[in-house]
């Protein structure tokens, strides 16, 4: 798990096109069935991710959060 944090926090001082570039080799999109507008979703959420203007919580903390419910 240090080995993750250690990525997400170099992940985090890389700028957008990096980042894309990043995205882009550990995990290729094949959008080719995919509709323009879930297309652009996806690059409005990126985007929001990419500003600070949403922030993201660790996957294990909201399992956790979840199964409390």
């Amino acid at each position: 798990m240090r080995k993750v944090r250690e990525l997400a926090e170099i992940y985090q001082k890389l700028n957008n096109e990096e980042r894309h570039s990043f995205a882009e080799l550990v995990a290729p999109v094949d959008t080719s069935e995919m509709s323009g507008e879930w297309i652009a979703e996806i690059c409005n959420r990126a985007d929001d991710i990419d500003s600070g203007r949403v922030e993201l919580i660790d996957g294990e903390d909201f399992l956790r959060r979840f199964k409390a419910i």
